[in-house]
C-alpha cells in the first residue's frame, strides 16, 4: 500500500482516483483501462507528478495556514477556504487526476512514437508519416513553448478545473 495523506503530499487518494475516474469515464475509455491495469504505486506516481505540477502553479490568493505543505486550502479567493472548514475544493482534486492522466497520456504516446520510430529504423513497419525527415522532428519529452509556456499542468482541462485561482 503506498502512503499518501491529502492535504501533505496529494490531495487525492489513488482510492478516490479510481472512484472518480470509474464514475465520470466510460468502461472502455483507453485511458481509463490503462489506469485500472496500473500498480497502487505507479497510480500514486502520476497523482504525485500531476501534484508537483501544480504546486508549482503561482495562484491568486494565500494558504489558509502559512505552515501548510500544499497550497489548498486557500483564502480570498473563489472558493475560500476558513480555519473552521478548511477543505480542498473538488475541482482541485479533480485537476489533480484530471492532470495524473494527461501525463500517463503523454508517456503512452512518447511509448509509442518511440516503437514506431524503431519499427521504421529496422524496415519493420513502412509508414510515411515517420520518414526520415519526419522523424527529427518527432519531440520526445519536448518542452512547452510560446503561448503553451504559461502553464506547467499538462491537462488543458486540469487549467480550466483551477481558472478560478489563476
Amino acid at each position: 500500500m503506498v502512503d499518501m495523506t491529502v492535504g501533505v503530499d496529494t490531495y487525492v487518494t489513488v482510492a478516490e482516483a479510481d472512484d472518480f475516474i470509474s464514475k465520470y469515464y466510460p468502461e472502455f475509455d483507453d485511458l481509463a483501462v490503462v489506469w485500472g491495469v496500473l500498480t497502487e504505486r505507479e497510480k500514486a506516481s502520476y497523482l504525485y507528478t500531476s501534484l508537483q505540477q501544480m504546486e508549482a502553479l503561482v495562484l491568486q490568493g494565500k494558504p489558509l495556514d502559512r505552515n501548510q505543505p500544499l497550497q489548498f486550502p486557500r483564502i480570498k479567493c473563489f472558493k475560500p477556504a476558513t480555519k473552521e472548514n478548511p477543505t480542498i475544493p473538488n475541482e482541485v482534486k479533480e485537476a489533480q487526476i484530471e492532470n495524473a492522466l494527461e501525463l500517463l497520456n503523454a508517456d503512452l504516446g512518447a511509448r509509442s512514437d518511440e516503437q514506431m520510430i524503431l519499427l521504421s529504423a529496422l524496415g519493420v513497419v513502412k509508414n510515411t508519416k515517420y520518414n526520415k525527415r519526419e522523424m527529427g522532428e518527432v519531440g520526445l519529452g519536448a518542452t512547452l513553448t510560446g503561448a503553451e509556456s504559461r502553464t506547467t499542468l499538462e491537462s488543458s482541462h486540469a487549467v480550466k478545473l483551477l481558472k478560478a485561482w489563476y
